[in-house]
């Protein structure tokens, strides 16, 4: 790996994957650790402003390596620019790829289980991601292979406050949506696809 890159995926990502499989491996039933490290794929990172190209999150057996090269189609794109990624670190909390549970109202670790990866890769299309407020940001997700379309299928929209009682568990997710704390522009199909895609048991 070179030295190009934002390090919040070249280190933060990796690290926090690879422990989430070593303390299953230490810690847990042996289920939640096959979960884990039966996962096989790539996440391809893309930070606008950063020089070297993309980042891409090779997972084998479960564990996670950042490189230049794919050793898979990337189930997942996220694509944003350099100012956003404070800000996702930031909303990351202790799981580094916490904002997308955090749209979809989880508490607690976004973990990559095979069951979870295999119900991400039937999402097909872009989704654009905006956390509204001083401190948020906007990203775009694609999912299913393929190139990410020039225009979002569908944009999911919420408040700062809003994700922050997500999060901590205030407020449940269908209720946000439901009641419209969740905006959704676009293909309500597919955003409701990638929120039960996320909800999906470890």
């Amino acid at each position: 790996m070179s030295d190009a890159g934002h390090p919040f995926y070249t280190e933060r990502v990796p690290e926090q994957v690879n422990r989430t499989l070593a303390g299953a491996r230490e810690g847990e039933a042996a289920e939640a650790y096959q979960a884990l490290s039966s996962v096989d794929g790539t996440i391809e990172a893309r930070v606008e402003g950063t020089p070297g190209g993309p980042v891409y999150l090779n997972i084998e057996c479960g564990y996670m390596t950042a490189a230049n090269e794919p050793t898979h189609e990337p189930f997942l794109v996220l694509i944003h620019d350099v100012e956003a990624c404070e800000a996702i670190e930031r909303e990351s909390g202790g799981s580094a790829l916490g904002f997308l549970g955090g749209i979809a109202g989880l508490d607690q670790e976004l973990r990559l289980t095979k069951p979870r990866v295999d119900n991400l890769r039937q999402v097909r299309g872009t989704v654009r991601f905006t956390l509204a407020g001083p401190q948020g940001f906007t990203l775009c997700a694609h999912f299913g292979g393929g190139a990410p379309a020039p225009a979002p299928a569908c944009e999911l929209v919420v408040d700062g406050e809003v994700y922050q009682q997500l999060r901590s568990g205030e407020m449940d997710p269908q209720d946000a949506f439901m009641s419209g704390k969740i905006d959704i522009v676009g293909d309500m199909q597919m955003a409701m696809q990638l929120a039960l895609a996320v909800m999906s048991p470890d």
